[in-house]
């Protein structure tokens, strides 16, 4: 049976307590068609990430790599259409660095584009009851950073990024679980 990689992230400052933490820990060995989900939450630190990346897709050899983040300012589910070949943190990641307008790669393009129909994506997204647009911006810290070298180091594999909105009344942990549940659904559906 095929693997897919699916990550959160830990604590930052300004969020404590990840909600990307749990539901990656909920979803881990989580049976979809065809496929298991195999979890793992990274660490918020630049370049210590692409290196737990690589790590866990040596280890699994997924055919998918999602990777989810919380948007603190959203109040839907944003799946990231592209990633910036830019480093430009608005804070310092957990161990203190604090990138400031450079390339992640300097060879590499300007942005990479997820090969992943994220259009249908989304239309079945909301067709389920969960708000979702498409985000062409996902962020200057980590979250970009991650998925920007996820596309460039995995260009055979399907890699996505899903931003989360903050647990709230609106999006309580377990409802944020099944969106992300039912997405990772889709996502395996051939």
């Amino acid at each position: 049976m095929r693997e897919l990689l699916l990550t959160g992230f830990g604590a930052f400052p300004g969020v404590a307590d990840n909600p990307t933490t749990h539901i990656a820990a909920a979803l881990d060995g989580k049976q979809l068609p065809g496929l298991v989900v195999r979890s793992a939450v990274l660490p918020v630190a630049w370049p210590r990430v692409r290196v737990e990346v690589a790590k866990h897709v040596a280890a699994y050899d997924p055919a998918t790599v999602v990777h989810l983040g919380v948007a603190t300012q959203a109040v839907e589910l944003r799946i990231e259409v592209q990633g910036t070949n830019q480093l430009q943190f608005r804070v310092a990641d957990v161990d203190g660095n604090q990138p400031m307008d450079g390339p992640i790669e300097p060879s590499a393009p300007d942005w990479l584009i997820t090969t992943v129909a994220v259009d249908a994506l989304a239309v079945q997204m909301r067709a389920a009851g969960f708000a979702t647009l498409l985000s062409h911006d996902a962020g200057g810290y980590l979250c970009n950073a991650t998925y920007f070298s996820s596309l460039l180091a995995f260009p055979d594999r399907r890699v996505l990024f899903l931003h989360v909105p903050p647990v709230s009344e609106i999006w309580p942990l377990p409802r944020l679980t099944q969106a992300v549940a039912h997405f990772l659904a889709l996502i395996a559906t051939p």
